[in-house]
């Protein structure tokens, strides 16, 4: 939908080349997806958190997560999921920010948002 109006979806994610499209593939979303491998782009939009000890101690001991495997060595930081769209002009129209991973942007409001500069 968001495509045939002219617009491009683009993601940003904290993981490895390899672990964003083996993601991407897996689920089969059509979205490019770059990788920051640095956390360069999460740290100047302030969309980032280092995770605490104790909680990267439940992620190892309990959960059986390792951020560093898909992040790379010493990257246990997570981003703060966020929605923009983005003119032409790189002026942001619509956006959402929740450090809550379950609270997303709606997309029928995402689609608004495209409708509304495709129609300017």
């Amino acid at each position: 939908m968001i495509r045939s109006l002219g617009a491009d979806l683009v993601a940003i994610s904290p993981e490895l080349p390899d672990n964003t499209l083996t993601m991407a593939e897996k689920h089969g979303i059509p979205i490019d997806i770059l990788s920051d491998t640095t956390s360069e782009v999460m740290k100047m939009y302030r969309l980032w958190f280092a995770v605490p000890a104790e909680v990267k101690a439940l992620y190892l001991e309990k959960y059986g997560i390792n951020l560093e495997k898909y992040n790379g060595a010493g990257r246990w930081e997570l981003p703060v999921p966020a929605t923009y769209v983005v003119d032409r002009n790189g002026f942001v129209r619509a956006g959402r920010a929740d450090p809550d991973y379950t609270t997303r942007m709606e997309p029928a409001d995402v689609v608004e948002a495209v409708r509304g500069i495709t129609a300017i």
